[in-house]
C-alpha cells in the first residue's frame, strides 16, 4: 500500500467531481497505470456500482465486526492492522463520500450527517503566574510585559516567561505556575534552565536559586532542559525527586495516577524515592516510581513520552483509555465511553499536538469498530 494512500484518494476525488488542474491530471494518469487501481477508478465511475457498495455498507454490522477484532486479539495479543484499516477505509470515506453527493445528494434522496458537529480545538499557550506576595497575573499566547519582584525582572511574553536577575538577593522567594486544562507555557529560569510545562501542571520555583543546590517542586507534566552548573538541579514530586547537573528529560508526574515516569533524552539523572536506592538512567532510559516507593528501570522511545514537547503525540500499542487521559488534559475535554470494552482497544500512530482534536476521532472512526458524538465538552465514544 502507497504511504500517500490519502493523497492518492484526495485525487480521484477530484477527478470524480471533475476538478482536475492540469498537474493533477498529470498525476492521475501516472497513478492510474497502476492496472490495479485503474480497475477500482473504473467501478468508481459507475453510480450502479457505487451505489451497490452503499446498500452493502449500510448493511455492516460495526459492532458484530468489533467482537470478531476482540476475538481475534485475543488469540493473537497483537494487533498492528488498524493504521492500515484506517488508510483504507479513509479512501473509501473521501472517494465514495463525494461520490454520494454527487448521484444523491443534488435529488435529496439521501443526506450523510458529519459524525460531529463541534470542532474540538488543541489547547494554547495560557497560565496564571502566582508571585510571592499572592499577585495573580494571566499569562497569555498575546502582549508583552515586564514585572520587577525582589531584584528579578520578569518578562512574560506570547506565553513564555522568563527571568532576568538584576541583583544577588540571599532569601529564597517562590513563584508559582500554574497551567490549566487546555493550557502549555514555557518559562526560563533564573540559572537559564528552560522548562517546557504542559496541562494540569503546576511548578512551584525560587525567583532566583540560592544556596548550594536549585530545587523546584513539580505536580504534573514538564520537559526541563537544565543548564550545567556545579549546583545539583533537583525536582521534587510526589513519587520522589530527580537530580540532575546539566541534561534533557521529562517527567510525568500527575499526583492522581498511580505512577510517576521520568525519561531521560540527554545526560544522566538520578531517581531517588527514600524507599530504595537511587536508580541512575542513560538517555534512552527511564524511571517508572510508583506510590510505594518501588522502581522500575526500562528502555524506551522517548517520543513517546518527551514528543509533546516539539508538537507531536506519539502512541506505540496504546489503550485507548490511556491515550484519551492525555488528551483530556490538552483539549480540556472529559471523555466517556458507552462499551467499556474500548478502553483496551489499542492505537498505534502519532497526532500532531496542535491539530483539531476531530483529526484524532475520525481517524479512530474510520476503523469501522466506532463512533463519536460531541456533547458540550464532552466526547462520547460508543461501537458502531
Amino acid at each position: 500500500m502507497k504511504k500517500d494512500i490519502y493523497d492518492d484518494a484526495s485525487l480521484i476525488k477530484k477527478s470524480l467531481l471533475k476538478d482536475l488542474s492540469e498537474e493533477d491530471r498529470m498525476k492521475l494518469e501516472q497513478l492510474l497505470e497502476d492496472r490495479q487501481l485503474g480497475e477500482v477508478y473504473d467501478q468508481l465511475s459507475d453510480p450502479t456500482y457505487l451505489k451497490k457498495q452503499f446498500m452493502e455498507y449500510e448493511n455492516y454490522s460495526g459492532k458484530k465486526g468489533y467482537m470478531v477484532f476482540r476475538e481475534r486479539r485475543g488469540r493473537a495479543r497483537r494487533v498492528n492492522t488498524i493504521r492500515w484499516v484506517a488508510a483504507v477505509a479513509a479512501v473509501w470515506v473521501i472517494v465514495l463520500g463525494s461520490m454520494l453527493w454527487l448521484t444523491l445528494g443534488e435529488s435529496g434522496e439521501k443526506e450523510v450527517p458529519p459524525v460531529a458537529s463541534k470542532v474540538i480545538p488543541a489547547g494554547e499557550k495560557k497560565a496564571r503566574l502566582i508571585l510571592a506576595d499572592g499577585t495573580e497575573v494571566e499569562v497569555s499566547k498575546t502582549g508583552a510585559h515586564v514585572l520587577k519582584e525582589e531584584g528579578v525582572n520578569i518578562k512574560y511574553e506570547n506565553g513564555e516567561i522568563s527571568y532576568e536577575t538584576e541583583r544577588v538577593s540571599t532569601e529564597i522567594v517562590y513563584n508559582e505556575l500554574e497551567v490549566p486544562r487546555g493550557g502549555e507555557c514555557i518559562i526560563t529560569l533564573d540559572d537559564g534552565t528552560k522548562v517546557w510545562v504542559n496541562a494540569e501542571t503546576r511548578l512551584k520555583y525560587p525567583v532566583t536559586f540560592v544556596g548550594e543546590k536549585r530545587e523546584v517542586i513539580l505536580e504534573g507534566e514538564a520537559f526541563f532542559d537544565v543548564v550545567k552548573s556545579e549546583k545539583p538541579f533537583i525536582v521534587k514530586t510526589s513519587f520522589g525527586d530527580v537530580r540532575v547537573l546539566g541534561t534533557a528529560f521529562g517527567i510525568n508526574a500527575y499526583a492522581d495516577a498511580p505512577e510517576s515516569y521520568t525519561t531521560l533524552v540527554r545526560g544522566k539523572v538520578s531517581v531517588e524515592t527514600g524507599e530504595a536506592d537511587p536508580v541512575i538512567i542513560h538517555p534512552g532510559e527511564q524511571v517508572v516510581t510508583f506510590k510505594d516507593g518501588k522502581m522500575i528501570r526500562q528502555e524506551v522511545d522517548v517520543e513517546e513520552f518527551v514528543g509533546w514537547k516539539d508538537g507531536i503525540y506519539v502512541f506505540r500499542e496504546k489503550h485507548l483509555g490511556d491515550i484519551m487521559k492525555t488528551l483530556e488534559r490538552w483539549y480540556n475535554i472529559s471523555v466517556l465511553f458507552e462499551e467499556e470494552e474500548l478502553r483496551e482497544l489499542p492505537f498505534t500512530g502519532n497526532l500532531k499536538r496542535y491539530d483539531d482534536i476531530n483529526v484524532f476521532f475520525d481517524a479512530l472512526t474510520r476503523t469501522g469498530d466506532m463512533k463519536y458524538r460531541v456533547d458540550g465538552n464532552h466526547v462520547i465514544l460508543y461501537i458502531n
